[in-house]
């Protein structure tokens, strides 16, 4: 069997793809603030009202339509958006047609509001000092290895995208002395040329955080890194906006990336995604509806779904897509999945029938 060709394979990486390494899934986050709350611990005892608030006029949103109970789309990330939004009080486009704010609000969110944005700002401190970060990279995420090892089974560069802000890619990639291309030069200035195919400077990953990094922030208007994050004050990361498209550098380059290498693949392969990025999934669905053969490998453990036909059309309910023959689910934790020793075979196996044959030896 041969090779693949060059950019055949994408990857994608959820949040999913890094709990097993230690970072809490947005339930577990949830669920300490919560408990924090109930506790009084970090001081956050003062956000109680707050948060019953919000939470409450969450499900009581969804319900007008229909959803209630565990159907309900609630996790950390629409928390923040909404403590984002009601931040903004009168600077907020829609306020000149809201007649007034709900007393009930008013009555918990402080004077002038205060409550809301430092409710928004403990839970992103919380976000990047506690549950962002790693104490043994090397070992907890050492599974990360195996989108190394799938580089080399394909003996080309693989163009990895990732909606984490985690380093395990990073860490796990410099353990093993292989090159990853993260837009940065030797000053460590943001270029996106860097991402462009270089033969005479051959990368072995070209990784893509699409939502930002720990480890960046901006200087003088330009993107840099640091590799002590404790000397950051403002992280480069997009989280709690719906506004997820930022103009600025880097953020509409890479999502650009990703639109672009979708329509250049024949195989998505999405690890530890919820597909509950609206964004993300229309560029997903647009890239299966430009090529019939084109096929999204979607890698994620069962939660309660027996059946991959179910998982399926719930996919295919997200993204918006009725042609469920382009869709394959493989019912595994990220860390089985990319721990496969034959990970080239494997993806070929998801392939139609007929596309098998492109892979025959020639005579």
């Amino acid at each position: 069997m041969s090779d693949f060709k060059h950019n055949d394979v994408i990857v994608l990486l959820g949040a999913g793809a890094s709990v097993e390494a230690g970072i809490p899934h947005s339930t577990e986050m949830i669920r300490e603030i919560e408990e924090s709350i109930r506790k009084g611990d970090r001081g956050w005892s003062k956000f109680e009202s707050l948060y019953h608030y919000v939470r409450s006029a969450i499900y009581y949103a969804e319900g007008i339509h229909g959803i209630f109970n565990e159907d309900v789309s609630y996790n950390i990330e629409k928390l923040v958006n909404i403590l984002n939004e009601i931040s903004k009080r009168n600077q907020h486009a829609l306020y000149p047609f809201v007649g007034a704010w709900n007393p009930a609000l008013v009555e918990v969110a402080g004077t002038e509001f205060s409550l809301v944005e430092q409710f928004r700002q403990a839970i992103l401190e919380i976000l990047i000092k506690e549950w962002l970060t790693v104490t043994n990279y090397e070992m907890k995420a050492s599974y990360f290895e195996g989108l190394l090892d799938l580089q080399k089974s394909l003996k080309h560069p693989l163009r990895v995208f990732t909606l984490n802000y985690d380093l395990c890619l990073e860490k796990c990639a410099k353990r093993s002395q292989r090159i990853l291309e993260l837009g940065f030069d030797e000053c460590r200035k943001w270029d996106w040329r860097l991402f462009d195919h270089n033969p005479e400077d051959p990368k072995d990953i070209y990784l893509y955080k699409l939502h930002g990094s720990t480890d960046w922030t901006y200087e003088n208007d330009h993107l840099t890194y640091y590799d002590d994050i404790g000397l950051i004050n403002q992280h480069a990361i997009i989280f709690g906006t719906y506004q997820k498209l930022e103009y600025r550098d880097p953020f509409l380059f890479l999502t650009y990336e990703f639109r672009r290498w979708t329509l250049e693949s024949r195989i998505i392969v999405v690890i530890g995604y919820g597909f509950a990025d609206e964004h993300i999934n229309m560029i997903i669905r647009q890239a299966l509806a430009d090529k019939p053969d084109r096929t999204l490998v979607a890698v994620g453990p069962s939660s309660g779904i027996s059946e991959t036909s179910d998982r399926v059309k719930e996919i295919a309910t997200a993204v918006d897509y009725s042609n469920t023959d382009q869709i394959k689910v493989s019912l595994s934790n990220a860390s089985k999945f990319m721990s496969d020793y034959n990970h080239k075979d494997k993806l070929k196996s998801f392939l139609p029938p007929e596309d098998l044959s492109l892979f025959e030896d020639i005579d």
